[in-house]
């Protein structure tokens, strides 16, 4: 009867635990993951600008982005980011 019981006890627990597990799991992006953003900003692109993309993202409130390509258009620059999903 006592073997019984630790059972039931051990199975219950036992499936409380893989729900969590599968709740957490569904909750992660895998790593590595990245999507692009783009977006248009004032002022040409400059000597460096890939940097001045990535402070432009970060001055605008988003993630810093891990890459950035830059490209002039008219009096503005269009920088297309790398930013984690």
């Amino acid at each position: 009867m006592r073997s019984a019981t630790v059972f039931m006890v051990c199975c219950i627990l036992m499936s409380f635990i893989l729900i969590n597990v599968r709740d957490v799991e569904a909750g992660f992006t895998p790593m590595g993951s990245l999507c692009d953003e783009k977006d248009i900003f004032i002022g040409r692109c400059g000597h460096d600008g890939s940097e001045r993309c990535i402070n432009d993202f970060v001055k605008k409130g988003a993630i810093t982005p891990y890459s950035c390509e830059c490209n002039n258009f008219r009096k503005k620059h269009i920088c297309r980011c790398q930013i984690p999903c």
